[in-house]
């Protein structure tokens, strides 16, 4: 069974280290493991030639995948990042079951108050007090850990997502919750939740 395994760590500089160490985790519980690599970092190409090559690779090793294992820690923000963002979404069109883990606990709405601030006093207008921030924008309040797109898609795929309880030291090196996630895939598989596509 193919993993198609997405999220930050491709931009790394020791991407393909972590992405061998991923590899064997997957093969370890009996899963080939997919994972891109967008090339050198320093490379440019003004044509755009290489970002279109690196785009239909991605979608291609999708298309392969059984599944989809996706690293959906915040990156550069209070959010998952937005290309790994866009390939759960793209799983999810093509119908292909979704997990994922963060190596960052808690929900959005407390790293936006974190991150951004409170509104003042008074400034929410009709609005929640408690969901309204200091740039002027509300930020949703469902309780998940991440914007409700991502967060609805990976419980429509009624698979594990594995949140870190405690902040983690190095977010984007960190495989054990990677590792959970795999042992939590390894069990729906046996259980017949998560088949080979046809």
């Amino acid at each position: 069974m193919k993993l198609y395994l997405a999220g930050p760590e491709v931009f790394l500089d020791d991407a393909r280290e972590i992405g061998r160490r991923k590899l064997e985790l997957c093969a370890r519980f009996g899963f080939s493991g997919l994972f891109p690599i967008d090339g050198e970092p320093l490379l440019v190409d003004d044509a755009g030639t290489l970002a279109r090559a690196i785009f239909a690779n991605n979608l291609a090793l999708m298309r392969t995948a059984d599944a989809v294992l996706a690293n959906l820690t915040p990156f550069r923000g209070v959010s998952a990042d937005p290309g790994t963002a866009f390939e759960v979404g793209f799983a999810f069109a093509l119908g292909k079951p979704v997990a994922a883990y963060s190596n960052v606990p808690g929900q959005l709405l407390h790293r936006a108050h974190a991150a951004i601030g409170h509104a003042a006093i008074g400034a929410a207008g009709a609005g929640s007090a408690h969901t309204f921030l200091a740039d002027g924008l509300h930020v949703e309040d469902f309780g998940h850990f991440d914007n409700l797109m991502l967060a609805e898609a990976l419980e429509a795929s009624r698979l594990p997502v594995v949140q870190a309880q405690t902040p983690t030291a190095d977010p984007f090196r960190d495989l054990s919750l990677f590792e959970q996630t795999l042992t939590a895939l390894a069990e729906a598989r046996a259980a017949g939740r998560l088949a080979p596509s046809p």
